[in-house]
């Protein structure tokens, strides 16, 4: 506990009493003076004088005051010792004021000062401009521009306080525990209109500062935050005749706890709220209380709480799906190879952008200051090589690009600056994990920046796209990557910050050592490129690429996850089929379907008769995985058919009518599950359950559901109905859907993917023929079309219409009477 210390107050007292006092005596003397005698600017002394006075009377008012409050709270503390949520007197009323109401006086006094001084150089360097006209002279009155923005900074949360009042937000319990609902209402005066209606963000964050002295760095590292939007109309009239917000968040049962006991390392619950209204916009934060009741103990279930609540990602991961966003930065089309492509432009994030190209511009005059002045050369030298990679930095978020194509099997990645650059490419099978990253940003996350990075089964980390300033957006990108790569849905941000390997302090936990945390790796870097300037490497240095930050890690310590072992198998046996019985069946799964996509096809018909037994006891394992891929592209049609029923195994899913029913229903009620649902249904009736129920309904959602991943996934179920009126209708879609990404899975569906026979695709030759030679038709369709012609013909000819009408009148027939004869089964594919 923190006890007040009278020595401390009486130090602060006279350290500022030195501050006034030297200022009173500066300012008698030149009251007194004979104006005659006085060398320089009397006004710039007395405004140096008047500068000294207010800093020390402000340390010894906060001394005063500063000492009662910690005496205040002290008894609060003694009073309560194992209750931390009563130790605040706002959190033992059930309440938070806000942070921000006192932030137009701090403004004011910051925008005083540097007022204050902004004159003092006003009146040095003006008349040596007027005497000696040398432009130069006027550089310093730069710091005006940060006297102007810091008053208008001033004005604005002025205005805001006078508008909305004085705020806060009012509890309906104390404290709020992990596991359960965050409930309460926001006071305020709203008398204007919010159309968009207020976005409440609820987050948790972890503020750390390291070093020492001048050294010392804050970092705000975002552990968790979770957003929502409360309508215009569901404000009510509060008590007092001011207006209240309803807000009700679900805190993860695995939160971190509310600590300020070790001020170097602290856990921080924010409440942030904020709507775009006419004038000035509304925006509060709300520190709020989140303790568990006895410290180490689980957080309790949440069956008492409104039903209302929905419960928020994990701390650690989040399975829940993202909603495209409106009017992203990304752009969404087709790619080079046919796949959806995912383009990040150029300038994705102006205000980083515009950040760096302000810092950048203002070192760039120190730098060129410093060189024409007589300061020695190792200083110029330094602030260059700062300045050669933040103008790096500043090229690369203001005109690189990132390209992330999906194909059927892989990712194709470019990145380029100016258009210029190189494709590499990432088979699925070899993708360990996608995710969200984000490096340090404030409470508000007014200063974000979003990247996606890739890692692969042999440790290597790739960087798909950076410099991402919506966080939804990047989260959104990742969802649909780990669709099509068939990766576990994880959508949460992880955070990348230097010194954070171990976990936030808790109470009853020992605290980590935070002045001995790692230094980033940046500082490092930059440290080994100040060196090498100095030693007169400084041409090397510009040309040289920045090292990736990672660089610093021990590979020693790095786990690497090993790819999985395919293993070639000779026929099955009977002697095989008895060693069998004696393995998991996790095991037997997955060596028969290994088997059966070898083509055996005694482990098929084994594989067939147990998946039914196997019910939701089998897992998505890695080798799973890669198994679940290869049999969902191999070239014996009875493999795909066995890839649906372990898709419908996996999930829980049984052949029967029942099934077909329920999966229909949560189509249709369950938007949360809507996407697999349609999925599993072609999968359903593809293998015979259900099909006159479920192929309209699967139909409409594939053709009319507003959301464009809906009828992708609708889509995707399609291919697994293997009927000549599905593939029908795969092809109206792939020709009429407004959306790119459904009509690009469309058209591999209609032409490779899915569970239609040869002899079916060889009759949408005609139509593909036919549409490539519509004038009306787009580059892109017709770039598509002469691409299914070739994987559903085997032919390789020019892509003219006019060349394929003439192979198929010459050839057509045969080619179908060849499809006719061959085995059923028999199918384009992989192995």
């Amino acid at each position: 506990m923190t006890q007040p210390s009278k020595s401390g107050a009486v130090f602060l007292i006279l350290f500022g009493a030195v501050f006034a006092g030297f200022g009173i005596f500066a300012t008698t003397t030149f009251y007194i003076s004979d104006p005659t005698k006085v060398k320089g600017n009397p006004m710039v002394g007395l405004v140096i004088s008047g500068i000294f006075i207010l800093i020390g009377f402000a340390i010894m008012a906060a001394a005063v005051f500063g000492n009662r409050l910690v005496k205040d709270q002290y008894a609060r503390q003694q009073n309560s010792p194992d209750s931390p949520w009563l130790w605040r007197k706002d959190w033992a009323e059930s309440r938070a004021e806000s942070k921000n109401r006192n932030s137009a006086v701090g403004l004011w006094i910051a925008a005083g000062l540097v007022d204050m001084i902004s004159a003092v150089i006003a009146a040095a360097v003006i008349p040596k401009f007027l005497s000696d006209g040398n432009p130069a002279t006027l550089v310093p009155l730069v710091f005006f521009v940060f006297g102007i923005i810091l008053t208008v900074f001033a004005v604005r949360a002025t205005i805001r306080r006078e508008r909305f009042g004085q705020t806060y937000f009012d509890f309906t319990s104390l404290p709020f525990s992990p596991g359960r609902a965050l409930k309460g209402s926001i006071h305020l005066r709203f008398t204007t209109d919010a159309p968009h209606g207020i976005d409440l963000k609820l987050a948790c964050f972890r503020q750390v500062t390291t070093g020492s002295g001048n050294n010392r760095s804050t970092q705000k590292i975002v552990l968790w935050e979770t957003t929502k939007n409360v309508p215009a109309q569901s404000l009510t009239p509060g008590p007092m005749g001011d207006a209240v917000i309803p807000v009700e968040f679900m805190i993860p049962s695995d939160a971190y706890e509310t600590n300020h006991e070790q001020l170097s390392d602290q856990v921080i619950w924010m409440l942030h709220a904020k709507a775009d209204v006419p004038g000035v916009d509304y925006a509060d934060d709300f520190e709020v209380p989140v303790f568990r009741l006895t410290p180490g103990t689980p957080a309790p279930d949440n069956k008492s709480d409104s039903a209302s609540a929905v419960a928020g990602p994990s701390f650690l991961t989040d399975s829940s799906d993202v909603a495209a966003p409106e009017n992203p930065k990304v752009v969404v089309s087709t790619g080079f190879h046919g796949g959806t492509e995912y383009y990040f432009p150029p300038f994705r994030n102006p205000l980083m952008v515009f950040t760096l190209l302000v810092i950048t511009t203002i070192l760039g005059a120190v730098v060129y200051f410093l060189h024409r002045s007589t300061a020695p050369g190792i200083f110029p030298v330094v602030f260059g090589l700062f300045h050669l990679l933040l103008l790096g930095a500043l090229v690369h978020v203001a005109l690189g690009s990132f390209r992330i194509e999906v194909a059927s099997d892989r990712l194709f990645l470019r990145r380029a600056l100016l258009g210029i650059g190189k494709t590499s490419e990432v088979l699925f099978s070899n993708i360990a994990m996608i995710q969200t990253t984000q490096s340090g940003q404030n409470s508000g996350g007014s200063s974000s920046s979003f990247a996606i990075r890739l890692l692969t089964k042999d440790g290597k980390r790739v960087t798909l796209a950076d410099s991402i300033s919506n966080r939804d957006e990047a989260r959104w990108v990742v969802a649909q990557l780990e669709k099509f790569a068939g990766l576990k849905l994880d959508t949460h941000v992880t955070i990348e910050a230097v010194g954070m390997a171990t976990a936030p302090p808790q109470r009853g936990q020992g605290y980590p050592n935070t002045a001995n945390m790692q230094r980033p790796a940046a500082a490092l870097a930059i440290g080994i490129a100040m060196f090498m300037g100095m030693a007169g490497f400084f041409a090397f240095r510009m040309a040289a690429r920045p090292r990736p930050a990672n660089r610093g890690i021990n590979r020693k310590t790095t786990s690497r996850t090993q790819p999985v072992q395919r293993i070639s198998y000779a026929p099955m046996t009977d002697k095989d089929e008895d060693r069998l019985k004696t393995l998991s069946e996790q095991a037997q799964a997955e060596e028969l379907m290994e088997r059966a996509i070898q083509h055996d096809q005694r482990a098929l018909d084994l594989f067939e008769q147990n998946i039914g037994i196997w019910l939701g006891d089998i897992k998505l394992t890695d080798n799973m995985k890669q198994l679940e891929q290869r049999s969902r592209f191999s070239s014996d049609l009875r493999v795909r058919y066995a890839n649906a029923d372990l898709n419908l195994a996996m999930d829980g899913w049984a052949k029967t009518e029942n099934s077909a029913d329920l999966l229909v229903a949560k189509a249709q009620s369950d938007l949360g599950y809507r996407q697999a649902a349609v999925y599993f249904m072609g999968m359903m009736a593809g293998r015979g359950v259900g099909y006159a129920q479920i192929y309209p309904e699967l139909v409409r959602f594939a053709t009319s559901d507003r959301d464009p991943n809906v009828r992708v996934w609708a889509v995707e179920g399609m291919r697994y109905l293997g009927s000549d009126e599905a593939l029908e209708e795969l092809f109206e879609i792939f020709t009429h859907d407004p959306s790119t990404q459904v009509r690009n899975r469309a058209g591999c569906n209609i032409s490779d993917c899915g569970n239609f026979m040869r002899k079916q695709r060889m009759k949408m030759v005609p139509k593909l023929i036919e549409l490539a030679a519509d004038e009306q038709t787009s580059a892109q369709m017709r770039n598509w079309s002469f691409m299914a012609l070739r994987e559903i013909t085997d032919e390789s000819l020019p892509s003219t219409a006019s060349a394929w009408q003439d192979w198929y009148e010459k050839h057509g027939a045969d080619k179908r009477a060849e499809f006719e004869q061959m085995d059923w089964w028999k199918v384009r594919g992989d192995e």
